[in-house]
């Protein structure tokens, strides 16, 4: 690790202070690689180069009047939007990532965050400048990076103020934005570090969203905290040919990269196995799976293609976190394989659940009944609750959400706990995610998980894979219907085919779970709506399942 790295790594001045700190110690070290369509190096920043920068446009910030104001970043992923982002931390401005508003639903989400966070200006590119026009009170148009100009650094904010407001996945109607300060960006990168056993040699390759807390914590602030090194492609890059991903970790030798499980798999359906073995991996110390529940399956397969590639056993590792605790929650030991376990009381019959690895700090997590309240015993599964530095503020401007999901108190303990709304179960100390607390599914008093019901439909239908099926309850009905609402990639031969492939579910499911599904629905794919980072928005479904729009109509 960097010898100057424990001197300010709780540097009153945030992230900001310590990327300055890094500026003058190793200054000429790389910071941050982009890759253009994923392979040709487009642009390459040193710690002295990318500061530079960054506080050429902070003190244009400062100028305009924005220290303290919130501003939306719209820009696709890229140095642009990296530089502008770190510009933001210092110059105290409170920054709003966003996508560009490049369509009508991208544009009337920038005008509800807009709207909810009172944003006081918008940064952007003149690529999006028209449609960006009217967001915020300000219209600021990069074109192109700023030079570096010799000029003095402005004031850098408190570590105790807002850096930045990450609006979380839910309706498009309710946006609510989590403020995320500069002492809860170190209080994670402590903690991801602990996690990583992460120094100033890591290298970290991503092609995660840079406009989502995976992206953008775990891929660009927590390597520029270690003083590392970032090598970047865009989603689209990975998406278009999965290899890539791994060609940069070969080429660049990293040592660190990370994902939801709907990537790994990706890369398992889409690589053919002769292409891993012409890559040498053994680079990597760390490969992380979260954001999304982690499947043994998907975890063996990668293992063993990557194998190949010199990939080393307990290498791969799912991790646990959400908006609401800056990033990571529980993580590592790594190296110590991945444990299945059952839960003594509350969980599926007969189902297993992958570790999530261990509560960082310790004692920063607990289980309670969500009933009554009192916390659970190892083994139980209950709504998970998690206190610690790196618990996020609150909501922008919600005051008693605030109050419901960050303040919540346990019998004897004297510090706020958020409750995080999911679901799990602590053994031998290790997190087990079990589902969502409000997605939970109860037919006679029994609970299920849909992602449970879920996989059992995936397995019946072809090219139906996880994030393609939707489970949910509509309670409108005096007896709350249980629907199924499947993207099916592989079409049937006629509509006959297809109501007996689903039918066939159906039986499945009845079968496994004993319950019944009391609708099914076969729709296109990429209908299911989704968060940035492949989890399905089972609320919006069964929304948009009432109006007719996911096959379903109005009671």
């Amino acid at each position: 690790m960097s010898a100057i790295l424990p001197a300010i790594a709780t540097h009153r001045h945030g992230i900001a202070g310590i990327l300055l700190a890094h500026a003058r110690c190793k200054g000429s070290a790389t910071a941050l690689t982009f890759l253009h369509n994923g392979e040709e190096v487009e642009s390459t920043f040193t710690y002295a180069d990318l500061v530079a920068r960054a506080a050429t446009l902070a003190r244009r910030l400062e100028a305009e009047g924005l220290a303290g104001e919130r501003a939306l970043l719209l820009f696709h992923p890229g140095a642009d939007f990296a530089v502008a982002f770190l510009a933001c931390l210092m110059a105290g401005t409170v920054a709003v990532p966003m996508h560009p508003p490049a369509t009508r639903r991208l544009l009337e989400r920038a005008r509800l965050v807009a709207d909810d966070c009172k944003a006081a200006a918008a940064i952007t590119t003149s690529e999006h400048a028209a449609q960006a026009a009217g967001l915020g009170g300000r219209l600021i148009v990069l074109d192109g990076l700023p030079e570096a100009d010799d000029g003095a650094i402005p004031a850098l904010p408190d570590a105790h103020a807002p850096a930045f407001l990450q609006y979380t996945s839910g309706s498009t109607g309710d946006p609510k934005g989590v403020v995320v300060t500069q002492a809860n960006l170190l209080a994670n990168c402590r903690i991801i570090a602990e996690a990583f056993a992460g120094g100033d040699d890591t290298v970290m390759v991503s092609w995660l969203p840079l406009l989502h807390d995976m992206g953008l914590i775990g891929s660009l602030i927590y390597p520029l905290w270690l003083g590392a090194t970032a090598v970047h492609m865009t989603p689209q890059a990975m998406i278009r040919q999965p290899l890539r991903w791994m060609q940069a970790v070969h080429r660049f030798r990293g040592t660190l990269t990370g994902a939801p499980d709907f990537a790994w798999r990706l890369l398992c359906d889409k690589v053919p196995p002769e292409q891993f073995a012409k890559l040498d991996l053994s680079c990597l110390r760390v490969a992380y799976s979260g954001s999304e529940p982690v499947r043994a399956s998907t975890i063996a397969r990668v293992a063993g293609l990557l194998g190949s590639a010199g990939l080393r056993a307990g290498t791969l590792r799912p991790v646990y976190g959400l908006a609401e605790t800056t990033l990571m929650a529980t993580g590592g030991p790594f190296g110590a394989g991945v444990r299945q376990v059952a839960p003594e009381t509350g969980g599926e019959p007969d189902m297993t659940y992958i570790g999530c690895g261990v509560p960082l700090p310790a004692g920063s997590l607990a289980v309670r009944d969500i009933a009554s309240g009192a916390q659970l015993p190892a083994g139980s599964v209950g709504e998970i609750l998690v206190t610690g530095d790196h618990v996020a503020a609150g909501y922008w401007g919600r005051e008693d959400l605030t109050r419901e999901r960050f303040r919540v108190r346990l019998d004897g303990d004297p510090r706020d706990w958020l409750a995080t709304g999911d679901l799990g179960f602590l053994d031998h100390g290790e997190l087990f995610i079990t589902g969502r607390s409000k997605d939970l599914i109860i037919v006679n008093g029994r609970k299920h998980q849909p992602e449970d019901v879920e996989r059992s439909i995936q397995e019946m239908v072809p090219g139906c894979d996880a994030g393609a099926c939707a489970v949910f309850q509509d309670q409108r009905a005096e007896s709350a219907r249980l629907v199924a609402v499947v993207e099916m990639a592989v079409r049937p031969a006629d509509d006959t085919a297809r109501a007996a492939l689903l039918s066939a579910a159906g039986r499945v499911v009845l079968a496994r779970h004993e319950i019944a599904l009391d609708d099914i629905a076969a729709v296109r794919p990429g209908i299911i709506p989704r968060t940035t980072s492949g989890k399905v928005r089972r609320a919006e479904a069964r929304e948009l399942w009432r109006a007719g729009r996911l096959g379903g109509g109005e009671a």
